[in-house]
């Protein structure tokens, strides 16, 4: 078949690699006028690795990054109210999120840069992309891999992104941290992480609850950030200020409610533009990358395209609807805000057995595709 893949993130790459492994001609389009490496750290768990070596790109990646020696979640003053048993932690790779790209672009063939799809319009047989540029590019399918707003997500199912509440900052210190570490600190309706992402580089990322579109203090980004959390542990203050403010980032958190449906005839969502879920469960890049293994499988599997993408719909669904769930529970616990509902959950951490982490978690990041 023509593909035509509508976004060229992590979703879309993954798509057009296993796509294009699989015989299909594939046509990736891209808004932007350029990839740039940007972003801040990103962690992949053994569900997100044993998906990628499926792609047969696992190993690419995990050169890239740093696998994880320990995961703990702390106070803001250092203790340690719970730590992951070291099994979940198997197989997990963190890295930089441009690092990812780059070996996913690498293996995805030809980007068409500055593409941006505007609309998209099919028959029975053939379905089009419409791009800003007055052009179009048709298909056998279309793959809406273009994010939380998607534009192909309108020609599917109606479902606009919910503000979960707060807003993240990330960023990245040249400097190194405890090899393997990966901690995530909880104050009162905010958090600091700290990750190793290899080559003495440290990933770290900051929550407020905060109203939706607040900005941070014009021409200085790190102001807030080093007054709010150089007093927490160490060493938090040192990776802030070995931060340049150019890399620093900053997005308010959003989420898509589960859609009606993910397919209409030849067009079909993945990734973000069908699921964003919000990063509690560190889960956003491995269910993309998850969507991609099993798109590519099932289109493999059955010879009519709107036959596969029932299949496809039907076999991610209650998954995807899962991570979501765990996800938004997740962050609602990390981001509490009353002081007594803080000392309460704290005090449930402490308590927390292996056995229920092993439980709730491991069928989260342990899965195969």
């Amino acid at each position: 078949m023509r593909v035509v893949v509508a976004g060229a993130g992590i979703g879309g790459l993954a798509a057009a690699i296993g796509l294009r492994a699989g015989g299909h001609e594939v046509v990736v389009l891209e808004r932007a006028d350029r990839i740039d490496p940007i972003g801040a750290g990103i962690t992949l768990f053994a569900n997100a690795m044993s998906a990628l070596e499926r792609l047969g790109v696992a190993r690419a990646v995990a050169a890239r990054g740093s696998g994880a020696r320990s995961s703990a979640i702390l106070t803001s003053s250092g203790d340690v109210l719970a730590s992951l048993p070291s099994d979940l932690l198997s197989g997990l790779v963190a890295l930089h999120r441009a690092d990812l790209q780059a070996v996913l672009e690498s293996a995805a063939g030809e980007v068409r840069l500055g593409s941006a799809v505007t609309s998209v319009e099919q028959d029975p047989s053939t379905v089009v992309a419409h791009c800003a540029d007055g052009g179009a590019v048709a298909g056998d399918l279309i793959v809406g891999a273009d994010g939380l707003n998607s534009t192909v997500r309108r020609s599917v199912a109606a479902g606009e992104p919910k503000y979960a509440g707060y807003t993240a900052w990330r960023g990245v210190a040249e400097i190194a941290t405890e090899p393997g570490r990966l901690t995530e600190s909880w104050g009162r309706g905010e958090r600091f992480g700290l990750v190793d992402i290899g080559g003495a580089r440290t990933y770290w990322f900051a929550t407020k609850n905060a109203p939706e579109g607040e900005r941070d203090v014009p021409g200085d980004r790190k102001v807030e950030l080093v007054e709010r959390y150089s007093p927490w542990h160490p060493p938090i203050a040192g990776m802030l200020e070995a931060t340049e403010e150019t890399v620093i980032l900053r997005n308010d958190v959003y989420y898509v409610e589960p859609l009606p449906r993910w397919r209409n005839g030849r067009v079909v969502l993945l990734g973000d533009a069908a699921h964003a879920v919000t990063p509690g469960a560190g889960q956003g890049a491995a269910q993309a990358i998850e969507d991609a293994v099993v798109l590519v499988s099932q289109l493999a599997n059955q010879r009519d395209v709107p036959t596969a993408l029932q299949a496809f719909e039907a076999t991610r669904r209650p998954r995807v609807e899962t991570v979501l769930r765990v996800s938004r529970r997740a962050d609602r616990v990390a981001q509490m805000a009353s002081p007594l509902g803080c000392r309460l959950r704290n005090a449930a951490l402490r308590l927390l057995p292996a056995t229920a982490q092993r439980r709730d978690l491991g069928p989260l990041i342990q899965h195969r595709v």
